[in-house]
């Protein structure tokens, strides 16, 4: 009977080892993901920059090359950039509303008695 039990915890402890071992190295993959994805992440923010401001520049030179001045060509391309800006950050203003949960607070806000 003694050698049973020993037999079951053994097994029991060696199953609890394989699931943690396994635990920690799903959680290790799953750490270096994350850090790829980041990594990916702020890559791609750089290249994107890159591309705009490119693009911008094009922009600017399309502009100037169909009779317009430089100052108002960069003038106009920096007024543009503004609004594009100022819209999005709007926008984000907006839809923050919605991360505070309004029709879940307002299921759990208690409702008052109507008295007759």
């Amino acid at each position: 009977m003694v050698e049973e039990l020993s037999g079951v915890f053994a097994s029991a402890r060696g199953l609890l080892s394989n699931l943690l071992d396994l635990f920690t190295l799903e959680a290790r993959r799953a750490g270096l993901t994350l850090v790829l994805m980041l990594a990916c992440g702020a890559i791609g923010a750089i290249l994107v920059v890159a591309a705009w401001l490119g693009f911008m520049a094009a922009l600017t030179l399309w502009a100037v090359s169909h009779g317009s001045s430089w100052q108002a060509a960069l003038a106009i391309v920096a007024f543009a950039n503004l609004a594009v800006a100022a819209a999005l950050f709007w926008l984000c203003a907006r839809v923050s509303r919605r991360l505070l949960f309004p029709a879940t607070r307002g299921q759990l806000r208690p409702t008052r008695l109507e008295v007759v």
